[in-house]
């Protein structure tokens, strides 16, 4: 008996982590979408543009035709590294009223780049 109640406690504490875990992943691909759009570059930049996408609680950038990387959260607010082979630090800047995400800035091989969001 107390072997079925113990695996009755074990089954309840998996489905309530499986339901957390169903929740911060949401609340996450919410919070990401705050960043996805297309970042256009000041014209003679080396990069035209950058697209952010999220997909399955993940972000991606894309600079121009390149391929898609991987973009890993930073301990610093709106911070993110690439995981190309530049190692890109990826900076979103916000609205000071609105909070809205308007432009990135890309800092690379001692390189800084900034582009704005085309529709914030």
């Amino acid at each position: 008996m107390k072997s079925v109640r113990s695996l009755f406690l074990l089954v309840c504490l998996l489905a309530v982590g499986a339901t957390a875990n169903a929740q911060m992943a949401s609340t996450d691909s919410a919070s990401l979408k705050a960043y996805t759009g297309i970042y256009t570059f000041a014209s003679g930049s080396p990069i035209q543009k950058y697209t952010i996408t999220a997909d399955k609680g993940e972000l991606y950038g894309e600079a121009d035709s390149y391929g898609k990387n991987k973009l890993v959260k930073q301990t610093k607010a709106d911070t993110f590294q690439s995981t190309s082979s530049y190692g890109s630090m990826i900076t979103f800047v916000r609205d000071a009223a609105t909070k809205a995400v308007t432009s990135l800035s890309i800092a690379a091989q001692g390189t800084e780049l900034t582009a704005r969001k085309d529709n914030p």
